[in-house]
């Protein structure tokens, strides 16, 4: 018998072994992985102009759901929950960016009893997953999604360490017309509270030209006047800062809150600008409605700006926490001291 014509053969598998081995170390990876980084909605993020409105529904579990409708107006975004009030535009716009940002890392299971382990049920289902969808001006969905939990590891905490600028998260996901979940990787903004996404936008003026604080009226009314760079009460630097810091939490339309027994707070400017808070406390929480005018003489543009402002800001009210009573209700001994 040959015994080398035995060996060729032997010899050629043992090679063709040791290849595949070679070959398999090299491209080794777990069988879920994706191979680049894919987007979850690649034709959502080419089309992102056509963006109308954004719907986020919160799942509360047996609590119910908790919705938010934001839609693109004239001027900016809206709020359809609050009446139409102008949505936080720079929120908004990060949440679309965000949403054609998340990145697919891994697949995860396609099996619809697995999906309440993930947070990945919907909302109306008991669920406690996150529905974003964006439609277009025809009312067409862009993009629909359910997120879910935040997978928790080691190399997540490590990543995050080392990572510069906006930290991503990762978290479970799936298109809600797939039972199919992925493992992504995104920073995706999601407060369920409407103090987030309601624009905190204030009427203010620059407070370098402020001159007169009026809290109050009748026998309980007192004023802080300015005097070159110091003020008549020394407090008063400090309530400008409180003010400055102001944020609503929440709005209304004005008259379905009663403001007979409102105190008011009026900022006067040099440059004849007079902006008017009227504070009624309720409860827990504090609401204000807001008025501007101009003092005889003032410029055309300072009458213009007034008027903007009581365009935008006239028929609301908007709630703040009854922290900041010092600033819309104060009393004199609140700026009586340093």
């Amino acid at each position: 018998m040959d015994i080398l014509r035995l060996l060729r053969p032997l010899g050629a598998l043992t090679m063709a072994g040791l290849l595949l081995a070679v070959m398999a170390v090299l491209g080794e990876r777990g069988v879920n992985q994706i191979g680049d980084a894919e987007k979850l909605l690649p034709a959502y993020g080419n089309n992102l102009t056509a963006a109308k409105q954004l719907k986020i529904v919160h799942g509360r579990g047996l609590s119910g759901v908790q919705g938010l409708n934001i839609r693109r107006g004239e001027n900016g975004w809206l709020l359809s929950e609050r009446s139409n009030y102008p949505a936080n535009d720079e929120l908004v716009t990060e949440t679309l960016l965000a949403l054609a940002d998340i990145d697919i890392l891994e697949a995860r299971t396609a099996q619809a009893d697995w999906h309440r382990a993930l947070g990945l049920v919907a909302p109306e289902e008991l669920g406690k997953a996150i529905r974003f969808e964006v439609l277009d001006g025809e009312r067409q969905s862009l993009a629909r999604i359910l997120i879910g939990k935040d997978e928790k590891s080691e190399a997540e905490a490590v990543q995050q360490v080392q990572e510069f600028g906006p930290v991503k998260s990762r978290f479970y996901v799936r298109h809600e017309d797939s039972a199919q979940s992925w493992l992504a990787l995104g920073r995706v903004p999601r407060n369920p509270e409407p103090a987030a996404w309601i624009d905190p936008s204030l009427p203010r003026h620059d407070p370098a030209l402020l001159t007169e604080l009026a809290f109050g009226e009748g026998a309980s009314a007192f004023k802080a006047v300015r005097v070159g760079d110091a003020w008549s009460m020394g407090g008063a630097a400090r309530w400008i800062d409180g003010f400055q810091a102001l944020r609503p939490d929440d709005v209304t339309r004005a008259d379905a809150i009663n403001f007979d027994t409102a105190r008011p707070v009026t900022l006067v400017y040099s440059d004849g600008l007079r902006i008017t808070y009227e504070n009624v406390g309720a409860a827990t929480v504090i609401w204000a409605r807001m008025r501007a005018d101009t003092a005889a003489g003032a410029a055309a543009e300072v009458k213009a700006q007034a008027a903007r402002l009581n365009a935008r800001f006239g028929g609301w009210a908007l709630r703040f926490s009854a922290e900041r009573t010092p600033v819309l209700l104060p009393a004199r001994r609140d700026l009586d001291g340093n």
